[in-house]
Protein backbone atom coordinates (compact mmCIF):
# COMPACT_ATOMS: atom_id res chain seq x y z
CA UNK A 1 0.00 0.00 0.00
CA UNK A 2 2.96 2.04 0.80
CA UNK A 3 3.87 2.51 -3.27
CA UNK A 4 -0.04 3.39 -4.20
CA UNK A 5 -0.35 6.32 -1.67
CA UNK A 6 2.35 7.82 -2.49
CA UNK A 7 1.75 7.33 -6.62
CA UNK A 8 -1.53 9.19 -5.61
CA UNK A 9 -0.23 12.07 -3.51
CA UNK A 10 1.91 12.74 -6.58
CA UNK A 11 -0.92 12.51 -8.81
CA UNK A 12 -2.36 14.70 -6.37
CA UNK A 13 0.49 17.34 -6.79
CA UNK A 14 0.85 16.93 -10.81
CA UNK A 15 -2.80 18.10 -10.54
CA UNK A 16 -1.84 21.17 -8.04
CA UNK A 17 1.16 22.51 -9.76
CA UNK A 18 0.19 22.98 -13.60
CA UNK A 19 1.92 25.27 -15.60
CA UNK A 20 4.83 26.06 -13.33
CA UNK A 21 6.82 29.66 -13.79
CA UNK A 22 10.22 29.40 -12.02
CA UNK A 23 10.66 32.16 -9.73
CA UNK A 24 11.87 33.19 -6.36
CA UNK A 25 9.85 32.71 -3.59
CA UNK A 26 9.30 35.35 -0.86
CA UNK A 27 11.65 35.22 2.15
CA UNK A 28 8.17 34.97 4.26
CA UNK A 29 7.24 31.66 2.89
CA UNK A 30 8.17 28.81 5.29
CA UNK A 31 11.50 27.42 4.83
CA UNK A 32 11.58 23.73 3.19
CA UNK A 33 14.49 21.06 2.76
CA UNK A 34 14.87 20.38 -0.89
CA UNK A 35 16.85 16.80 -1.26
CA UNK A 36 19.04 16.11 -4.12
CA UNK A 37 20.77 12.41 -4.60
CA UNK A 38 23.60 12.41 -7.15
CA UNK A 39 26.77 10.38 -7.24
CA UNK A 40 28.75 13.69 -7.25
CA UNK A 41 28.13 17.07 -6.18
CA UNK A 42 27.83 18.17 -9.63
CA UNK A 43 29.84 21.01 -9.11
CA UNK A 44 27.23 23.14 -7.61
CA UNK A 45 28.12 22.49 -3.87
CA UNK A 46 30.12 25.74 -3.12
CA UNK A 47 28.96 27.60 -6.44
CA UNK A 48 24.74 27.51 -7.78
CA UNK A 49 23.46 25.64 -4.30
CA UNK A 50 24.92 28.76 -2.24
CA UNK A 51 23.70 31.00 -5.04
CA UNK A 52 20.01 29.71 -5.34
CA UNK A 53 19.48 29.10 -1.22
CA UNK A 54 20.49 33.42 -1.19
CA UNK A 55 18.17 33.96 -3.89
CA UNK A 56 15.70 31.56 -2.20
CA UNK A 57 16.05 32.24 1.13
CA UNK A 58 13.03 30.04 1.90
CA UNK A 59 14.53 26.95 0.49
CA UNK A 60 17.02 25.18 2.33
CA UNK A 61 19.12 22.64 -0.31
CA UNK A 62 20.96 18.98 1.23
CA UNK A 63 23.04 17.68 -1.33
CA UNK A 64 23.68 13.68 -0.63
CA UNK A 65 26.28 11.66 -2.84
CA UNK A 66 26.62 8.27 -3.01
CA UNK A 67 29.47 6.09 -5.43
CA UNK A 68 28.57 5.67 -8.96
CA UNK A 69 26.57 2.85 -9.26
CA UNK A 70 25.60 2.58 -6.06
CA UNK A 71 24.10 5.84 -6.11
CA UNK A 72 22.01 4.54 -9.72
CA UNK A 73 21.61 1.19 -7.88
CA UNK A 74 20.19 3.12 -4.56
CA UNK A 75 18.16 5.27 -6.57
CA UNK A 76 16.25 2.31 -8.56
CA UNK A 77 15.71 0.46 -5.54
CA UNK A 78 14.30 3.58 -3.80
CA UNK A 79 11.73 4.98 -6.90
CA UNK A 80 10.43 0.84 -6.86
CA UNK A 81 10.17 1.22 -2.99
CA UNK A 82 7.71 4.06 -3.21
CA UNK A 83 10.36 6.95 -2.10
CA UNK A 84 12.94 9.32 -3.47
CA UNK A 85 14.53 12.66 -3.20
CA UNK A 86 13.13 15.85 -4.69
CA UNK A 87 15.86 15.91 -7.39
CA UNK A 88 17.83 12.88 -8.73
CA UNK A 89 20.49 12.54 -11.22
CA UNK A 90 21.56 10.04 -13.56
CA UNK A 91 24.23 10.04 -15.69
CA UNK A 92 23.75 8.84 -19.29
CA UNK A 93 25.63 5.25 -18.93
CA UNK A 94 22.23 4.14 -17.16
CA UNK A 95 20.07 6.25 -19.17
CA UNK A 96 18.56 3.68 -20.94
CA UNK A 97 17.31 2.03 -17.55
CA UNK A 98 15.64 5.18 -16.33
CA UNK A 99 14.03 5.83 -19.16
CA UNK A 100 11.74 2.63 -19.40
CA UNK A 101 10.46 3.59 -16.01
CA UNK A 102 9.16 7.09 -16.64
CA UNK A 103 6.28 5.72 -14.03
CA UNK A 104 8.81 6.97 -11.45
CA UNK A 105 9.35 10.58 -12.60
CA UNK A 106 7.29 13.50 -13.32
CA UNK A 107 6.74 14.16 -16.71
CA UNK A 108 8.48 17.59 -16.91
CA UNK A 109 6.71 18.60 -19.87
CA UNK A 110 4.14 19.47 -16.69
CA UNK A 111 6.48 21.73 -15.96
CA UNK A 112 7.14 23.72 -19.19
CA UNK A 113 9.79 22.00 -20.32
CA UNK A 114 9.10 21.50 -23.79
CA UNK A 115 9.13 25.45 -23.98
CA UNK A 116 12.97 24.49 -23.06
CA UNK A 117 14.10 21.62 -25.24
CA UNK A 118 15.33 24.23 -27.74
CA UNK A 119 18.07 25.69 -25.55
CA UNK A 120 19.81 22.36 -25.27
CA UNK A 121 21.94 20.30 -28.10
CA UNK A 122 19.00 17.78 -29.59
CA UNK A 123 20.81 14.44 -28.44
CA UNK A 124 21.85 15.70 -25.40
CA UNK A 125 17.75 15.93 -24.83
CA UNK A 126 16.74 13.06 -26.26
CA UNK A 127 18.82 11.32 -23.31
CA UNK A 128 16.16 12.76 -20.82
CA UNK A 129 13.51 11.54 -22.64
CA UNK A 130 11.21 8.21 -21.66
CA UNK A 131 10.41 5.40 -24.42
CA UNK A 132 6.99 6.60 -24.07
CA UNK A 133 7.79 10.40 -25.04
CA UNK A 134 7.89 12.01 -21.28
CA UNK A 135 10.76 13.92 -20.40
CA UNK A 136 12.28 12.28 -17.38
CA UNK A 137 15.59 14.56 -17.29
CA UNK A 138 17.25 17.69 -18.09
CA UNK A 139 20.48 17.58 -19.43
CA UNK A 140 23.25 18.91 -17.00
CA UNK A 141 26.78 19.09 -19.42
CA UNK A 142 28.62 17.64 -22.34
CA UNK A 143 31.74 15.34 -21.93
CA UNK A 144 33.58 16.28 -25.49
CA UNK A 145 36.51 14.34 -25.90
CA UNK A 146 40.23 15.46 -26.05
CA UNK A 147 43.45 14.66 -24.92
CA UNK A 148 44.91 16.35 -21.32
CA UNK A 149 49.04 16.11 -20.88
CA UNK A 150 51.53 17.16 -18.85
CA UNK A 151 53.16 20.19 -21.36
CA UNK A 152 55.94 20.19 -18.47
CA UNK A 153 57.18 16.37 -18.31
CA UNK A 154 56.89 16.28 -22.67
CA UNK A 155 59.01 19.09 -22.92
CA UNK A 156 61.80 18.23 -20.51
CA UNK A 157 61.58 14.84 -21.87
CA UNK A 158 62.64 16.63 -25.58
CA UNK A 159 58.87 15.91 -27.13
CA UNK A 160 57.23 17.94 -28.85
CA UNK A 161 54.82 20.14 -26.37
CA UNK A 162 52.61 23.18 -28.28
CA UNK A 163 49.12 21.78 -28.46
CA UNK A 164 48.85 22.00 -32.16
CA UNK A 165 52.66 19.73 -32.17
CA UNK A 166 51.24 16.92 -30.09
CA UNK A 167 48.10 16.70 -31.46
CA UNK A 168 49.98 15.93 -34.53
CA UNK A 169 52.37 13.35 -33.11
CA UNK A 170 49.11 11.94 -31.36
CA UNK A 171 47.13 11.76 -34.26
CA UNK A 172 46.49 8.02 -34.57
CA UNK A 173 46.79 5.04 -32.41
CA UNK A 174 49.98 4.25 -33.63
CA UNK A 175 51.54 7.47 -33.53
CA UNK A 176 49.81 7.89 -29.44
CA UNK A 177 51.97 4.80 -28.96
CA UNK A 178 55.31 5.11 -30.39
CA UNK A 179 55.34 8.74 -28.88
CA UNK A 180 54.61 7.27 -25.68
CA UNK A 181 57.42 4.85 -26.03
CA UNK A 182 59.59 7.74 -27.02
CA UNK A 183 58.16 8.90 -23.23
CA UNK A 184 58.96 6.25 -21.51
CA UNK A 185 62.69 5.94 -22.92
CA UNK A 186 63.37 9.24 -22.08
CA UNK A 187 62.22 9.34 -18.69
CA UNK A 188 61.84 5.77 -17.36
CA UNK A 189 58.11 6.86 -16.25
CA UNK A 190 54.66 5.85 -17.18
CA UNK A 191 53.15 7.90 -20.19
CA UNK A 192 49.47 6.96 -19.88
CA UNK A 193 47.38 6.57 -16.41
CA UNK A 194 46.20 2.89 -17.37
CA UNK A 195 45.14 1.03 -20.78
CA UNK A 196 41.10 0.37 -18.82
CA UNK A 197 41.34 4.66 -19.37
CA UNK A 198 42.57 4.50 -22.42
CA UNK A 199 39.91 2.03 -23.66
CA UNK A 200 36.86 3.80 -22.07
CA UNK A 201 37.63 7.01 -24.03
CA UNK A 202 38.41 5.33 -27.46
CA UNK A 203 35.57 2.79 -27.59
CA UNK A 204 33.38 5.99 -27.57
CA UNK A 205 34.83 7.05 -31.45
CA UNK A 206 31.97 5.31 -33.51
CA UNK A 207 30.90 7.22 -35.98
CA UNK A 208 27.79 5.93 -36.54
CA UNK A 209 26.56 6.21 -32.76
CA UNK A 210 27.07 2.31 -32.49
CA UNK A 211 29.10 1.19 -29.36
CA UNK A 212 27.35 -1.65 -27.68
CA UNK A 213 23.85 -1.25 -28.80
CA UNK A 214 22.20 -1.34 -32.38
CA UNK A 215 19.86 1.50 -32.10
CA UNK A 216 17.53 0.25 -34.50
CA UNK A 217 17.22 -3.25 -33.16
CA UNK A 218 17.76 -2.60 -29.60
CA UNK A 219 20.57 -5.76 -29.92
CA UNK A 220 23.87 -6.09 -27.85
CA UNK A 221 26.65 -5.89 -30.65
CA UNK A 222 29.67 -5.58 -28.80
CA UNK A 223 31.45 -8.86 -30.60
CA UNK A 224 30.79 -7.78 -33.79
CA UNK A 225 31.31 -4.08 -33.31
CA UNK A 226 34.45 -3.12 -35.33
CA UNK A 227 34.94 0.18 -33.35
CA UNK A 228 34.64 -1.84 -29.73
CA UNK A 229 37.27 -4.36 -30.96
CA UNK A 230 39.75 -1.41 -32.02
CA UNK A 231 39.63 0.04 -29.11
CA UNK A 232 40.25 -2.95 -27.67
CA UNK A 233 43.55 -3.84 -29.72
CA UNK A 234 44.49 -0.38 -28.68
CA UNK A 235 44.93 -0.51 -25.30
CA UNK A 236 46.57 -4.27 -25.76
CA UNK A 237 48.85 -2.83 -27.66
CA UNK A 238 49.58 0.23 -25.50
CA UNK A 239 49.97 -2.67 -22.38
CA UNK A 240 52.32 -4.29 -24.81
CA UNK A 241 54.45 -1.38 -24.86
CA UNK A 242 54.65 -0.72 -21.71
CA UNK A 243 53.81 2.48 -21.42
CA UNK A 244 51.03 2.09 -18.53
CA UNK A 245 51.32 3.52 -14.79
CA UNK A 246 48.34 0.62 -14.22
CA UNK A 247 46.74 3.08 -12.10
CA UNK A 248 42.80 2.68 -11.61
CA UNK A 249 40.51 5.94 -12.30
CA UNK A 250 39.20 7.11 -8.97
CA UNK A 251 41.75 5.41 -6.86
CA UNK A 252 44.03 7.94 -4.49
CA UNK A 253 47.25 7.01 -6.45
CA UNK A 254 44.99 8.35 -9.35
CA UNK A 255 44.19 11.52 -7.83
CA UNK A 256 48.31 12.19 -7.00
CA UNK A 257 49.03 10.56 -9.95
CA UNK A 258 47.87 13.75 -11.66
CA UNK A 259 50.03 15.77 -9.69
CA UNK A 260 53.15 14.43 -9.09
CA UNK A 261 53.99 13.42 -12.65
CA UNK A 262 53.10 9.53 -12.31
CA UNK A 263 51.72 9.55 -15.62
CA UNK A 264 52.07 11.80 -18.57
CA UNK A 265 48.77 11.85 -20.69
CA UNK A 266 45.22 11.21 -19.91
CA UNK A 267 42.69 10.98 -22.51
CA UNK A 268 39.85 13.13 -21.08
CA UNK A 269 36.27 14.09 -21.34
CA UNK A 270 35.54 17.83 -20.41
CA UNK A 271 33.70 17.00 -17.26
CA UNK A 272 37.36 15.66 -16.11
CA UNK A 273 38.66 19.19 -16.42
CA UNK A 274 37.83 20.19 -12.91
CA UNK A 275 39.16 16.49 -11.42
CA UNK A 276 42.58 17.58 -12.72
CA UNK A 277 42.32 21.09 -11.55
CA UNK A 278 41.63 20.19 -7.94
CA UNK A 279 44.80 17.17 -8.24
CA UNK A 280 47.18 19.86 -9.78
CA UNK A 281 46.99 22.91 -7.52
CA UNK A 282 50.44 22.65 -6.77
CA UNK A 283 51.55 22.27 -9.97
CA UNK A 284 50.44 25.21 -12.12
CA UNK A 285 50.68 25.52 -15.47
CA UNK A 286 51.69 21.92 -15.99
CA UNK A 287 48.42 20.71 -18.08
CA UNK A 288 47.72 21.44 -21.61
CA UNK A 289 44.57 20.06 -23.79
CA UNK A 290 45.78 18.61 -27.53
CA UNK A 291 43.17 16.48 -29.72
CA UNK A 292 42.51 12.76 -29.41
CA UNK A 293 43.88 10.06 -31.62
CA UNK A 294 41.69 9.49 -34.00
CA UNK A 295 39.36 12.81 -33.55
CA UNK A 296 36.98 13.35 -30.39
CA UNK A 297 33.79 11.79 -29.37
CA UNK A 298 31.42 12.64 -25.90
CA UNK A 299 31.72 10.78 -22.34
CA UNK A 300 29.48 11.24 -20.03
CA UNK A 301 27.00 13.43 -18.84
CA UNK A 302 24.12 13.76 -16.22
CA UNK A 303 20.02 14.47 -16.34
CA UNK A 304 18.46 15.91 -13.39
CA UNK A 305 15.26 14.42 -12.58
CA UNK A 306 11.80 14.60 -10.10
CA UNK A 307 10.54 11.36 -8.63
CA UNK A 308 7.40 11.09 -8.50
CA UNK A 309 7.72 10.74 -4.90
CA UNK A 310 9.45 13.88 -4.47
CA UNK A 311 8.08 16.19 -1.02
CA UNK A 312 8.60 19.18 -2.84
CA UNK A 313 8.58 19.28 -6.68
CA UNK A 314 7.44 22.59 -7.63
CA UNK A 315 10.90 23.79 -5.94
CA UNK A 316 12.61 20.67 -7.69
CA UNK A 317 11.67 22.55 -10.77
CA UNK A 318 12.10 25.92 -9.68
CA UNK A 319 15.96 24.76 -8.99
CA UNK A 320 16.21 22.17 -11.90
CA UNK A 321 15.04 25.27 -14.56
CA UNK A 322 17.01 27.64 -12.60
CA UNK A 323 20.75 25.85 -12.15
CA UNK A 324 20.38 24.56 -16.15
CA UNK A 325 19.08 27.69 -17.64
CA UNK A 326 22.20 29.36 -20.42
CA UNK A 327 23.10 31.46 -17.90
CA UNK A 328 23.69 29.37 -15.16
CA UNK A 329 25.63 27.10 -17.58
CA UNK A 330 28.19 29.93 -18.39
CA UNK A 331 28.84 30.49 -14.47
CA UNK A 332 29.18 27.24 -13.78
CA UNK A 333 31.83 26.89 -16.45
CA UNK A 334 34.04 29.81 -15.57
CA UNK A 335 33.84 28.85 -11.87
CA UNK A 336 34.16 24.94 -12.52
CA UNK A 337 34.98 24.09 -16.61
CA UNK A 338 32.30 22.47 -16.84
CA UNK A 339 31.14 22.16 -20.34
CA UNK A 340 27.37 23.47 -20.90
CA UNK A 341 24.45 21.33 -23.16
CA UNK A 342 23.53 24.56 -23.83
CA UNK A 343 24.84 25.04 -27.59
CA UNK A 344 23.95 28.66 -26.86
CA UNK A 345 26.75 29.54 -25.05
CA UNK A 346 29.33 28.05 -27.31
CA UNK A 347 29.18 31.36 -29.28
CA UNK A 348 29.48 33.44 -25.98
CA UNK A 349 32.10 35.54 -25.95
CA UNK A 350 33.55 35.08 -22.61
CA UNK A 351 32.81 31.45 -23.36
CA UNK A 352 35.22 31.53 -26.86
CA UNK A 353 37.86 33.58 -24.63
CA UNK A 354 37.84 31.56 -21.25
CA UNK A 355 41.55 30.44 -20.22
CA UNK A 356 42.79 28.54 -17.49
CA UNK A 357 46.08 29.13 -15.88
CA UNK A 358 46.51 25.31 -14.91
CA UNK A 359 45.93 24.37 -18.77
CA UNK A 360 48.37 26.98 -19.97
CA UNK A 361 45.71 29.13 -20.87
CA UNK A 362 44.63 26.83 -23.64
CA UNK A 363 40.89 28.22 -25.15
CA UNK A 364 38.94 25.46 -23.08
CA UNK A 365 35.66 26.59 -24.07
CA UNK A 366 36.48 26.79 -28.21
CA UNK A 367 38.22 23.53 -27.90
CA UNK A 368 35.46 21.02 -26.47
CA UNK A 369 32.45 22.73 -28.01
CA UNK A 370 34.33 22.50 -31.32
CA UNK A 371 34.28 18.51 -30.46
CA UNK A 372 31.03 18.65 -29.32
CA UNK A 373 29.50 20.63 -32.53
CA UNK A 374 30.88 18.15 -34.53
CA UNK A 375 29.41 14.50 -33.56
CA UNK A 376 26.17 14.43 -35.80
CA UNK A 377 24.98 10.82 -34.06
CA UNK A 378 25.74 10.32 -30.46
CA UNK A 379 26.34 7.31 -28.84
CA UNK A 380 23.20 5.31 -28.59
CA UNK A 381 22.82 3.94 -24.80
CA UNK A 382 21.34 0.14 -24.13
CA UNK A 383 19.72 -1.24 -21.16
CA UNK A 384 22.17 -2.98 -20.03
CA UNK A 385 25.33 -0.37 -20.61
CA UNK A 386 26.89 0.05 -17.31
CA UNK A 387 27.22 -3.51 -16.73
CA UNK A 388 29.03 -4.01 -19.93
CA UNK A 389 31.27 -1.43 -19.28
CA UNK A 390 32.30 -2.79 -16.28
CA UNK A 391 32.92 -6.53 -17.68
CA UNK A 392 35.61 -4.93 -20.35
CA UNK A 393 36.91 -2.80 -17.54
CA UNK A 394 37.28 -5.75 -15.53
CA UNK A 395 39.06 -7.82 -18.41
CA UNK A 396 41.18 -5.25 -19.19
CA UNK A 397 42.02 -5.02 -15.41
CA UNK A 398 42.85 -8.60 -15.82
CA UNK A 399 45.29 -8.17 -18.61
CA UNK A 400 46.85 -4.94 -17.00
CA UNK A 401 47.75 -6.90 -13.63
CA UNK A 402 49.34 -10.27 -15.30
CA UNK A 403 45.94 -12.02 -14.26
CA UNK A 404 44.79 -13.16 -17.66
CA UNK A 405 46.35 -13.12 -21.23
CA UNK A 406 44.30 -10.70 -23.98
CA UNK A 407 42.74 -13.34 -25.95
CA UNK A 408 40.84 -15.06 -22.43
CA UNK A 409 39.91 -11.69 -20.99
CA UNK A 410 38.41 -10.89 -23.95
CA UNK A 411 36.45 -14.35 -24.57
CA UNK A 412 35.69 -14.42 -20.44
CA UNK A 413 33.51 -10.60 -21.10
CA UNK A 414 32.24 -11.68 -23.89
CA UNK A 415 30.40 -14.73 -22.21
CA UNK A 416 29.74 -12.23 -19.59
CA UNK A 417 28.35 -9.58 -21.39
CA UNK A 418 25.88 -12.36 -23.11
CA UNK A 419 24.24 -13.50 -19.97
CA UNK A 420 23.09 -10.03 -19.57
CA UNK A 421 20.93 -10.40 -22.76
Amino acid sequence: MKLTNRVLRATFAFVAIGALISTATPASAAQIELTINCFNDLNMKDTLIPQFEKENPNIKITLKTADFDAHHTGLLTQLVAGNGPDVACFEVGYSSQFRAYPQFFYDLKTFGASKLQKDYLPWRWDQGVARNGAVIGIPTDVGGLAMCYRQDLFKAAGLPYTPDAVTAAAATPDKFLALGKQYVAATGKPFIDSIGNLFDAVQRQGKDGVMYYDRKTDKVVVSTNPTIKKAWDFAIAANDAKISAKIGAWSGDWNAGMGNGAFATMLCPAWMLSIIESNSKDSPQAWNIAGMPGGGGNWGGTQLAIPKFAEHPKEAWQFISWALNPAQQLSLFKQKLVLPSTPAVYSNADFLAWKDPLFNNAPIGKIFSTVVMSIKTPIYEGRYQRAIANALGSALSRVETGKQAPDAAWAQAMKEIKKLG
